[in-house]
């Protein structure tokens, strides 16, 4: 035993429960109440087998309502960029997939998000658009899960949905300076 642990033992039961206060500690969490987090891997287990043509409903949907972000995604030269326009919605799908399996934390979620922040920057995307598409994923999620829907897992999409926006608008803020 250290000194301060035999002479201060309340030092050492205070330092332990301020680092339970500390953003040290919510960056370890991951926002998500164990019910939420199974709620989402029992629907994404259903979901999973399904990502290529979920995600081909999605796009179709989505570019034929909100054309103007589609018609971001283009190159330098003002070619459209269609393999990007395709595989966009599903790279979305299998960001999801990963923050829904590995039960990722804030701090490895941003990890996750950045090559997506990154693609945002370069067609000039910005958080409206991204929102939109979330908010059509989400949608067209839920609807696949509409046999085995439950409150639970409506919040835990929406949970989902806002720390994604929360980490791209933290990016989006930091290369804006």
């Amino acid at each position: 035993m250290s000194y301060l642990s035999t002479h201060f033992p309340s030092l050492i039961l205070k330092s332990s429960l301020s680092l339970r206060k500390s953003s040290n500690f919510d960056a370890l969490n991951s926002g998500f109440t164990n019910l939420e987090l199974i709620a989402l891997q029992k629907a994404w287990s259903t979901i999973e087998p399904r990502l290529r043509q979920l995600s081909t409903e999605i796009l179709t949907d989505l570019f034929s309502e909100h054309y103007e972000i589609m018609d971001k995604i283009r190159e330098d030269d003002g070619k459209l960029c269609n393999f990007e326009v395709i595989n966009h919605i599903y790279w979305l799908l299998l960001l999801y997939g990963t923050i829904i399996k590995h039960n990722l934390t804030p701090m490895k979620t941003r990890k996750v998000v950045e090559p997506l922040t990154v693609q945002m920057g370069k067609y000039a995307m910005d958080l409206n658009s991204i929102n939109i598409q979330l908010d059509c994923i989400k949608k067209h999620l839920l609807a696949k899960l509409a046999f085995a829907l439950s409150p639970t897992t409506v919040a835990a999409f929406d949970r989902l949905n806002k720390n994604i926006i929360k980490h791209i608008f933290f990016k989006i803020k930091y290369y804006a300076k």
